[in-house]
């Protein structure tokens, strides 16, 4: 942690989403994944405007065993977010995009995704209490979206 070094990022250029899917599925194989493994979770932050064939890529990663148990999430960047696509990504009419409209915002999704939905992932079948039907692991309630705090973190 002593030698990280934060390097901003630059967006901009296309998004080639379904061939981002694609290479989701490649390390989604068996091998590399064991075939007795813990469900992946995939979690995709797009403002849902893909320059490419999304749903090829979506596809792709569906034909791998571990890609269609993934437990997927999506966070939407920006109020005009494209959220039809996201919610294609996430494949289950239960389970709604978060918003993002700001870095605070971001930030709080990123920390709940990688905390309780990643616990509950996680922690074996047996304890899952509540599943929701066609989920294999129980989501727990997501963070409440605020609005920006200020005019100039709105996306």
């Amino acid at each position: 942690m002593a030698d990280f070094k934060w390097a901003d990022l630059r967006t901009e250029g296309v998004t080639d989403l379904g061939r981002a899917l694609a290479m989701v599925a490649e390390q989604l194989r068996i091998p590399p994944m064991s075939d007795r493994a813990l469900p992946p979770v995939l979690v995709l932050i797009s403002d849902g405007c893909p320059t490419d064939d999304f749903a090829k890529g979506l596809q792709t990663l569906l034909n791998e065993p571990w890609g269609k148990k993934a437990v997927r999430i999506a966070i939407a960047i920006g109020e005009d977010a494209d959220t039809e696509v996201l919610q294609k990504f996430i494949g289950h009419p239960e389970l709604k995009p978060l918003q993002a409209n700001n870095p605070e915002t971001l930030v709080r999704h990123i920390k709940w995704v990688s905390t309780a939905v990643l616990k509950s992932a996680s922690s074996p079948a047996s304890q899952a209490e509540g599943l929701t039907p066609g989920l294999n692991v129980p989501i727990p309630t997501p963070p409440t979206t605020a609005g920006p705090s200020s005019a100039a973190d709105v996306w």
